[in-house]
């Protein structure tokens, strides 16, 4: 029954996933392959089935880390996975406040709005280190068996924790890049974007055009190589970022690739 669960897949076929896809099977600059099934990254739990959960039990899926704010989580209740969830990160990436100020000044158009979103990449380095310092935390515990770490769309947050995940473990810039971008490919962004066209009613917002919206529902190169920029301008590299950042230093990092690389 389970078995097609156990292939080793990039997109795992969870019937409620939500780009939900697996880490593994990454090969590192030193030939390490990242192991298959044992880190996920996805969008809400919102939507996953009786099977789905029946699933991830079965893939020893034990420690879930939901990024999302209180009312994201309000708003699409994660369904009841049987594993231990931390769900009190409240992340937040840039500020929406300055996406209202343009709004309402009339400078928001489709280069604005990219440029909001690659701005809030690049700045974002300090704010969110504590909570990937924290997730790293739970990588590293003895009692964890899979993990899986998401936010609404599982594309920003998510994003920069799947890259410095990635890194972490010796992989390529271009590979980590290119993780990134796969949420191109499974992510159902015209959802989201009606979404958001909701929220602009709701808000009495009378006029706006959808690619003004494009940058915050979709995903862009120039977003994960502002983050790598960022962390470069702040820490130097992104290994001194891990260490002083994320407090991950020689030792737990060589725990983290004996952990997550295959032998």
């Amino acid at each position: 029954m389970f078995s097609k669960y156990e292939q080793p897949t990039r997109v795992v076929p969870l019937e409620g996933g939500v780009n939900f896809r697996d880490l593994g099977g990454y090969v590192n600059e030193r030939d390490q392959q990242v192991q298959w099934r044992k880190i996920f990254r996805c969008g809400h739990l919102g939507d996953l089935t009786a099977t789905d959960l029946d699933a991830l039990e079965h893939l020893n899926v034990t420690h879930v880390h939901d990024f999302r704010r209180s009312e994201e989580q309000e708003r699409t209740p994660s369904q009841p996975i049987r594993a231990t969830v931390y769900n009190d990160y409240e992340m937040f990436v840039g500020s929406m406040s300055k996406f209202w100020d343009y709004m309402s000044s009339d400078r928001l158009t489709a280069e604005s709005a990219h440029d909001l979103v690659v701005g809030s990449y690049r700045g974002c380095v300090d704010d969110v280190a504590p909570h990937y310092a924290r997730l790293f935390d739970s990588l590293l515990s003895p009692e964890t068996g899979a993990s899986v770490f998401h936010c609404s769309a599982g594309k920003d947050r998510t994003g920069m924790a799947a890259a410095l995940i990635l890194s972490a473990l010796d992989v390529d810039r271009s590979t980590v890049i290119d993780d990134y971008l796969l949420t191109q490919q499974h992510f159902d962004s015209e959802r989201l974007m009606n979404i958001v066209e909701q929220h602009l009613r709701d808000a009495k917002v009378e006029h706006w055009e959808r690619s003004w919206l494009v940058p915050y529902c979709g995903v862009h190169r120039d977003n994960i190589e502002a983050f790598f920029d960022g962390v470069e301008s702040r820490y130097g590299s992104v290994d001194d970022y891990l260490l002083k950042a994320l407090k991950l230093d020689g030792e737990r990092r060589n725990q983290l690739r004996q952990l997550y690389l295959e032998d």
